[in-house]
């Protein structure tokens, strides 16, 4: 065992957290903790589960299962891996990096400069994502040099937040707008994409622990089981610390009140102009690393799927355009086109997720074929329904809501549950009975 193993922790911990640590989704806390109110608890352990405790889950997943998520996916079918990828590319073109954008003007910068005109956004983006293309394009090193200090800055201005917020709350932890603020809390950080992350990215993580000399399964696993405490410690302090903030604005802000005004209106209640100034800049500078970052990794995928055929460069021009104009509707409109997203593969990664953690107790694959296919034809449902609660599609299908309502767990948003569970069974059944050979179950981590 090395004798740095806690600095080593320490190390990769952080640059975890920095991993799923996205300035686009300091917004949800702060609305799970708004809706909520006197029932915050309820809605922060929800949001803890979904959006903090299962993407740390995933990287535990992938460590269990192999080095990366293909690892995973190859137990269901050998494209599932590319379905999923396909829909992570979908996620970043309409969902979270258009939300950084739009973030870092609407928080960012009408944070400092609330009153500027309409004609602003369009110059900041056009900045914003100019600058994030040549850095994307260019695969330069600024953006690694930029989050290296940015990302400490902005953790610090968070804790001052939260800090503050315990010790001189804005107001009394009272009202609250949902009827069950656990599920309000679970299903929304669907929106954070974090199992998702979780999944796909574990491999840098792995390779990380891997690369400092921990090369057997003795010594990686309590490694990586201490890389996760951090980053979860981190993330729960800042989200928790802002649903809590939140919470904290029943008395001041309407339940429909806009994610980032909101943001905005609760750090200028409690630190003044000036806390808004540094969290400002500082979530300005934090989005455009993750916009750069986020459009090489889509603009890599897509090089890899055309096997380089097409110039990077145009590929990453055609994906910063998607999203700067997906960005320019604002964060409102995102969060409605994307929720179906993650409400689609939400269910798909959390029965992957827990699968790979419990391994040991999954009998053969017919298993996993069984609950991942039967989740994803749900959660389908789940991201019709959305859409068409969010005004997106106007389809009316009475005869499938009826069914779907009766299905146990479905009044709280989780259809799929049940239906996963008896797939499950029924999958393993049925690949026991045809007595089909499951793949090899062995550790993979060699030297």
């Amino acid at each position: 065992m090395k004798n740095n193993m806690t600095k080593d922790s320490l190390i990769i911990g952080f640059a975890m957290f920095a991993v799923f640590f996205g300035a686009g989704n300091l917004i949800f806390p702060p609305q799970i903790g708004l809706l909520s109110g006197e029932n915050v608890v309820s809605g922060l352990i929800g949001m803890t589960l979904a959006g903090i405790l299962l993407p740390m889950l995933a990287v535990v997943a992938v460590g269990n299962m192999g080095d990366s998520l293909k690892a995973v996916t190859e137990r269901v079918n050998s494209w599932w891996h590319i379905l999923y990828m396909v829909l992570g590319l979908f996620i970043i073109l309409f969902g979270t990096i258009p939300r950084c954008g739009a973030v870092a003007y609407e928080t960012g910068l009408l944070g400092i400069f609330p009153d500027l005109p309409e004609v602003s956004k369009w110059i900041f983006l056009i900045i914003f994502f100019g600058i994030s293309y040549f850095l994307a394009s260019t695969r330069s090193s600024v953006v690694d040099v930029i989050g290296k200090y940015v990302t400490p800055i902005l953790l610090i201005a968070l804790v001052v937040i939260v800090v503050m917020a315990i010790v001189n709350p804005i107001g009394d932890y009272v009202g609250g707008s949902v009827d069950n603020a656990f599920t309000n809390g679970f299903l929304t950080a669907y929106n954070t994409g974090d199992v998702g992350t979780g999944l796909i990215c574990a491999g840098i993580f792995i390779t990380s622990i891997r690369a400092k000399g921990y090369s057997d399964e003795k010594e990686f696993k309590p490694v990586l089981y201490r890389v996760i405490i951090v980053s979860f410690i981190i993330l729960f302090v800042v989200y928790g610390g802002l649903c809590l903030l939140g919470a904290q604005g029943t008395e001041f802000f309407a339940p429909d009140t806009d994610q980032t005004v909101l943001l905005v209106g609760l750090v200028k209640r409690l630190a003044g102009y000036g806390g808004i100034v540094v969290l400002s800049i500082a979530i300005i500078f934090a989005c455009l690393t993750t916009a750069a970052g986020m459009i090489a990794t889509g603009s890599d995928w897509i090089s890899a799927a055309v096997k380089d055929k097409i110039n990077f460069k145009i590929i990453t021009l055609v994906v910063t355009l998607i999203i700067f104009f997906m960005a320019s509707t604002g964060v409102s409109f995102v969060v409605n086109v994307s929720g179906p997203i993650f409400t689609f593969i939400y269910p798909m990664s959390i029965v992957m997720t827990l699968m790979g953690v419990c391994k040991k107790f999954v009998p053969n694959d017919g298993a996993w074929k069984g609950a991942i296919y039967v989740a994803t034809i749900f959660s389908l449902y789940d991201a019709f329904a959305l859409a068409r609660a969010n005004g997106l599609v106007s389809a009316a299908t009475p005869g499938l809501d009826s069914f779907i309502a009766s299905i146990p767990l479905s009044q709280y948003g989780f259809s799929w549950l049940v239906p996963t569970i008896i797939g499950f069974i029924v999958g393993a059944l049925i690949w026991k009975a045809l007595k089909k050979e499951s793949l090899p179950d062995e550790w993979r981590h060699e030297a």
